[in-house]
């Protein structure tokens, strides 16, 4: 019987508000009405961290001006927003931040074979867990280490406090980003293309793209080979595939502005790659030697948990193996397996 009344009360609830209210909220609102909950002051602050974060982001949402200004539970969204973020309890209660990491450059060698620090991000706890991921996206701050970014992050949000409490809501303007295409149509790469890099004018021949894409695919098939030969010859057909598609480029050139829009900036990355390949390859032969031993086959899977089982009866050296062959694949148990070696 209560639970009857809760659904009645959201059906009522919902008919009568639905037009006075954001995407975001009616979207927080049905699911909160499908889990049995109340129409509370807790879901009123469910609403307003997850705004918080679209707001941020330089979001505008459709009722948003209704939204800020309508007052629910003695308080109005505005400054329920506000109460959130500066609150350090509330603040941990309904946000996570963490550090979002890049995958290595390039496994196969030492120096780039470790994730680095990408950025900040910063999302809404309960949308996390029960909306769709791209209802809920992050808040990003970047910088040269975690300490800037963190410190970007927090200077937009008191940026986004000193906006609410002016009631300045141009968040578009203050932490929107500009789009580097022109209109819908021009978000390609576009062309005659055998590979998602590797792109083509429309002049090439099914001859061209066949000598290029060969090559492409002999590249993307053995470049990880801990056989120097075979990844020096990867490398050989990749430069081979790219100086081809640059040349044909060359030959046929934009025809007008739009063209070279379009295409530019694929061509450019292309050279880049080309420059980036070169250099590989370079220190691929400077030392053989290191480059086997560093992409020397794994372990099999038995052995690492044969390590892992002597490493929990105390075997430190079998410990020390273990992490190394787990943060290199990315498994979360090398923290325990980092414990156990010290």
């Amino acid at each position: 019987m209560k639970m009857k009344k809760i659904l009645n009360e959201w059906r009522v609830f919902l008919k009568e508000n639905k037009f006075e209210k954001t995407p975001l909220e009616q979207e927080i609102e049905i699911v909160f009405s499908e889990q049995g909950r109340k129409y509370d002051a807790f879901l009123a602050d469910v609403k307003a961290a997850a705004h918080a974060v679209e707001f941020l982001r330089g979001q505008k949402l459709g009722n948003q001006e209704s939204y800020l200004k309508r007052t629910d539970f003695g308080m109005s969204n505005t400054d329920r927003i506000i109460k959130i973020l500066r609150n350090k309890a509330l603040f941990s209660q309904f946000f996570d931040v963490f550090v979002a990491e890049k995958p290595p450059v390039d496994k196969r060698f030492p120096e780039t074979s470790e994730k680095t620090f990408k950025a900040v991000e910063m999302i809404d706890t309960w949308s996390k867990y029960n909306l769709q991921r791209q209802l809920n996206p992050s808040v990003r701050a970047r910088g040269a280490n975690e300490e800037d970014a963190y410190q970007e992050l927090f200077e937009k949000i008191g940026a986004l406090e000193d906006m609410l409490a002016a009631g300045d809501h141009e968040f578009t303007k203050y932490f929107g980003r500009t789009k580097q295409w022109r209109t819908l149509d021009d978000r390609h790469t576009g062309g005659a293309a055998p590979t998602g890099l590797i792109v083509t004018p429309e002049e090439a021949t099914d001859e061209d793209k066949a000598y290029i894409g060969e090559r492409f695919t002999f590249y993307m098939k053995h470049r990880n080979s801990p056989a120097f030969p075979m990844v020096k010859l990867a490398e050989e057909k990749f430069q081979e595939a790219l100086k081809k598609a640059l040349s044909l480029w060359k030959q046929f050139p934009f025809k007008d502005g739009e063209e070279k829009q379009a295409f530019a900036g694929a061509v450019i990355r292309m050279e880049k790659a080309l420059r980036q390949s070169e250099e590989d390859l370079g220190k691929i032969m400077s030392d053989t030697s290191v480059y086997s031993q560093h992409n020397k086959p794994a372990p099999k899977e038995e052995d690492v948990e044969a390590l892992i089982i002597k490493a929990e009866a105390g075997d430190k050296e079998a410990a020390k193996k273990a992490y190394q062959i787990l943060r290199n694949a990315g498994d979360k148990r090398s923290r325990r397996m980092r414990q156990l070696m010290r």
